[in-house]
């Protein structure tokens, strides 16, 4: 949960901006509350720089009924081959991999 990476850097936080405010000569209450603010938007800003994300995927279209029908209708050894597919193959098969 994103709580339990927000509560413990925003508690030590909060104890070092109180002791900061309180050393800058502020009042209790002001420290506190200055304090709590300071500690709670630290610890979402590390609670949101630790947790992973990014951009979501867009979701994959369906496939229409034109489209499975079209699949269905194509034979099985020609679904992915190109017909000029053969012109760019290697004829010499005596050495199998990149020379």
């Amino acid at each position: 949960m994103v709580t339990d990476k927000i509560f413990p850097v925003a508690l030590k936080l909060w104890l070092v901006f109180l002791l900061a405010f309180l050393l800058l000569g502020y009042e209790i209450a002001p420290s506190i509350l200055l304090g709590a603010i300071a500690g709670f938007a630290g610890g979402t800003v590390s609670a949101w720089w630790q947790t992973p994300g990014g951009e979501p995927a867009p979701p994959s279209p369906e496939p229409t009924a034109l489209d499975k029908l079209g699949e269905k209708l194509k034979p099985r050894g020609m679904q992915n081959r190109l017909p000029f597919l053969k012109l760019f193959t290697r004829r010499d098969r005596r050495y199998p991999g990149p020379r």
